[in-house]
């Protein structure tokens, strides 16, 4: 099968990337020339395309002879997205038209997006939270996850182009930028490794349910091969931990307190967001299989061999 991975530079791609080719795939990742692991995968004998992703011609050039498409590119964080919604979805959701628009053309079978579940539902209204449960995302950057995710349904329906939806929590592991808006355990662990305080908004209470890469690249891997009825899948631990349960976990490892200073909660920072995925589990033989503590300890472990490339 021949797998293209855009954002295949970053965290999550790099590893997807590397996984498919150790599986006998033929891989390609197209991501912005700056993307932090390009120059790695090229050394694993991966082909790299590197453009504009809003750029009709740049983005279309590795699409052909293409079976799979993984689309994770995401020119936008959930904290700053509200600043510059217009933004927003003109390098997310415009980009991703005219890119399923030259997959089409290309003869692409599928499209697996990498959407969020920690924004596109909104505050919950139940927990765990299930597939079908009403999506009111509270951030700009869950509105054009949302409306990508009608935008793949529809190139289904009108010209037959495949997808499936990955609705992913809070991803975290080795390779994960430290310094970035997203990622409260790696941006945590650099901090405290640096002697930094950690800033925590609101008093720590806020519950997420937090997924290890290894897990979330298992299950992008088995979508790919899915066949089924389902078009949307949560991904996650299915456990939910709050902001002082990880605190806790890093001074466990770390034997000593760590720097805090309390802030006031943000608005769009939803109390509480664990995922039902029962679904994932039934029909993708898939579950997740690191734990919270074994996972903060293995970013640890990669965070404190790599202080000079993060």
């Amino acid at each position: 099968m021949k797998c293209l991975v855009l954002g295949g530079g970053g965290f999550i791609g790099s590893h997807l990337a590397e996984a498919l080719l150790a599986s006998g795939h033929e891989v390609a990742v197209f991501d912005h020339p700056g993307a932090r692991y390009l120059g790695y995968l090229q050394t694993k004998g991966i082909s790299v395309f590197t453009g504009d992703f809003l750029n009709q011609r740049e983005a279309s050039l590795p699409l052909s002879g293409s079976d799979v498409i993984y689309h994770l590119i995401s020119a936008t964080v959930p904290q700053t997205s509200n600043d510059d919604p217009a933004f927003d979805v003109e390098a997310n959701v415009l980009g991703t038209l005219r890119m399923l628009d030259e997959a089409r053309k290309a003869g692409v079978k599928k499209i697996i997006f990498s959407s969020s579940g920690g924004t596109v539902y909104g505050i919950p209204q139940e927990i765990p939270i299930k597939e079908s449960h009403p999506t009111h995302p509270t951030s700009s950057y869950g509105i054009c996850k949302l409306t990508i995710e009608k935008y793949l349904h529809l190139y289904w329906v009108l010209y037959g182009l495949d997808y499936n939806i990955l609705r992913i929590s809070n991803a975290y592991g080795d390779r994960q930028p430290a310094r970035m808006t997203q990622g409260v355990i790696s941006s945590f662990l650099d901090k405290t490794l640096r002697g930094d305080e950690l800033i925590i908004w609101g008093d720590g209470s806020v519950i997420r349910d937090y997924i290890y890469i290894s897990d979330i690249v298992d299950a992008m891997m088995k979508v790919a091969n899915y066949e089924g009825d389902h078009k949307i899948f949560n991904i996650g631990a299915g456990q939910g931990h709050s902001i002082k349960d990880i605190i806790n976990s890093l001074e466990q490892i770390l034997q000593r307190p760590l720097q805090l200073r309390y802030m006031p909660a943000r608005k769009f920072d939803v109390p509480v967001n664990i995922l039902d995925i029962s679904r994932a589990m039934q029909y993708l033989a898939w579950e997740p299989r690191v734990g919270l503590q074994d996972g903060i300890f293995r970013t640890y472990e990669w965070a404190l061999q790599n202080m000079d490339k993060r």
